[in-house]
């Protein structure tokens, strides 16, 4: 591991040092990778454009930032802005120096990345839900335009995807595995709910329950590592230790609160789901 953080400290060094232009850009790029745009943007979008495609959304959104935080605890991963002072492989104290941003100290584990994850979850179901309106185009021949659109769709698919990903490694949050593993775990994630067309006609009742199951797994798991006296808040102390400015540090961006803030959300999000759902079976009474 010692090879793998010391090179992607390199890649690091070599983005603010050369990329330091597209400054801008990266850090726009790091907010649209927020798993929280979610729920504040990206559903309430697509629930009014396609109620199918909002409720896989915000099941890829809950699973997701859930496997999120297991990976988290279970994989331990540094982050470049601490592990560059505190590992021992730079000779007498000779350790790199890498810039930090406002947005650099989160206090979690950085292995996946988040922002990956979340980002190509919900940027996978979009694509593929985009190219199932292009499929009739198929059907009438229309072959050509069909490739082409699946083509442009699947290239700023990772367009997007590579750029939040750079966004992160270029603030020195994440090593260049931490995201390459968020994307596909992410993708992972995203692929399992299109083979599962039971989502889109589960109840309210459902979700509540899978949420409180995932809360309660959640919270029995870090409960049962506790015990084994396993510290899963090790990251919090060298989060602010190493912060280079106190005002910047994320207590809410360990993997639990994520967690936390992410389930009255979906319930908060399920809201429009559920008006719909009632106004369609009183339509269906009156008829």
């Amino acid at each position: 591991m010692d090879l793998l953080h010391s090179n992607g400290v390199l890649i690091i060094q070599h983005l603010q040092r050369d990329y330091r232009a597209y400054q801008d850009f990266l850090n726009f790029m790091s907010h649209v990778g927020d798993p929280r745009n979610i729920f504040s943007f990206y559903f309430p979008l697509w629930f009014q454009l396609n109620q199918v495609v909002g409720t896989k959304m915000i099941w890829v959104a809950v699973i997701g930032d859930w496997f999120n935080l297991i990976f988290k605890w279970i994989l331990f991963g540094h982050r470049p802005y601490w592990w560059v002072h505190e590992t021992m492989i730079y000779p007498n104290q000779s350790s790199p120096c890498l810039e930090q941003f406002p947005i650099t100290c989160e206090t979690g584990p950085g292995s996946p990345s988040g922002h990956a994850m979340g980002s190509s979850c919900v940027w996978y179901v979009m694509v593929t839900a985009a190219l199932s309106y292009t499929v009739r185009w198929k059907e009438k021949s229309a072959v050509s335009l069909h490739r082409l659109t699946r083509s442009l769709l699947w290239t700023i698919f990772w367009i997007i995807q590579i750029s939040v990903c750079i966004s992160r490694v270029f603030i020195a949050t994440h090593f260049p595995h931490q995201v390459i593993l968020g994307v596909f775990a992410g993708i992972v994630v995203a692929e399992a709910f299109e083979h599962t067309p039971a989502i889109q006609t589960a109840s309210l009742r459902m979700y509540i329950k899978t949420n409180l199951f995932l809360f309660i797994f959640a919270l029995g798991f870090y409960l049962v590592l506790k015990l084994l006296d396993i510290d899963l808040l090790w990251s919090v102390p060298k989060a602010k230790k190493w912060c280079a400015n106190p005002d910047w540090i994320n207590i809410d961006t360990t993997p639990f609160a994520g967690l936390s803030a992410a389930m009255p959300l979906t319930v908060v999000a399920l809201v429009p789901y559920c008006v719909h759902t009632l106004m369609r079976t009183t339509d269906k009474k009156c008829n």
